[in-house]
């Protein structure tokens, strides 16, 4: 999950009250863990610091807290482009603010990051690195949006180690067989299609990796704080749950387990099935 900052401050958009922000964030999380499932969630610096608390405990039941980052909705406004569009000493100047503002919110640094809109370059890796993360969920395969500045047409759609360090990417979900266009491919976004939609895509990913021989399997879905996941009679609360269901039929399909991980967690799998380290 994305945790904006409300709406008010954030132009890339956010929930419209903290209220609904809470609720978005308690529903969530308790959905998954009623099923046995955990999560990573990338909060923006000022949304870290107004739930410290509610992250702390959702930190404490198993969650992984790790930073999102949008320019337009942190501090006062003063950043107004996409982080793509900055330079490395831009990049490196504005996300050490954010890392020391939601480590001092939170009492710890954040490993795993997000970017806000998937906005990135060749700059980004380096930042990230430098300032301590070791992996995020960074790009949506095959979206081609160049007014965020996030173009990933042909990126590689399952985790690997960057060359810039050792840090791993774990890209969200999509449909790379879709002719690509401008726009996005489908992909795991709950509140972006229907359940048949985003449970089609997720049998048709799990095929796709089964043919194609991935060793590592894994299944990135990913929504935001202004969806009221606390009441039961929510459209993407029910979308969230038929999903759920329906991992576990096709994970039985196709003779594979399921193993619910963080982003932190799913690297040091690799570090220790793939790497040997």
């Amino acid at each position: 999950m994305d945790c904006e900052r409300i709406r008010k401050y954030s132009p890339p958009g956010g929930p419209e009250t903290w209220e609904l922000s809470e609720k978005a964030i308690k529903g969530y999380t308790k959905i998954l863990a009623d099923h046995g499932y955990t999560g990573t969630l990338f909060i923006v610096p000022n949304t870290a610091e107004y739930h410290r608390e509610l992250f702390l405990e959702i930190k404490d039941q198993g969650f992984e807290l790790g930073m999102h980052y949008h320019p337009q909705s942190f501090l006062d406004g003063r950043y107004t482009r996409y982080l793509g569009e900055y330079s490395y000493e831009e990049q490196l100047e504005q996300l050490s603010l954010a890392v020391e503002y939601w480590s001092r919110a939170l009492g710890f640094k954040p490993e795993s990051f997000r970017p806000g809109n998937f906005s990135a370059n060749k700059y980004t890796y380096s930042v990230l690195v430098k300032l301590g993360f070791r992996q995020g969920s960074d790009y949506l395969p095959n979206r081609n949006i160049p007014e965020y500045h996030a173009v990933w047409v042909n990126a590689i759609p399952y985790p690997h180690h960057v060359k810039e360090g050792d840090y791993l990417e774990i890209p969200a979900t999509a449909a790379v067989w879709e002719p690509i266009k401008v726009g996005d491919p489908t992909h795991l976004r709950i509140e972006g299609y229907s359940g048949e939609k985003l449970c089609d895509l997720v049998g048709r990913w799990v095929r796709y990796l089964v043919e194609k021989n991935i060793m590592l399997k894994t299944i990135v879905v990913f929504t935001h704080n202004f969806i009221d996941y606390s009441n039961p009679f929510n459209k993407h609360r029910r979308r969230l749950e038929k999903l759920v269901g329906y991992l576990e039929k096709t994970a039985c399909e196709n003779n594979l387990s399921i193993a619910p991980v963080t982003l932190r967690e799913l690297h040091k799998v690799v570090d220790e099935r793939i790497t040997g380290v």
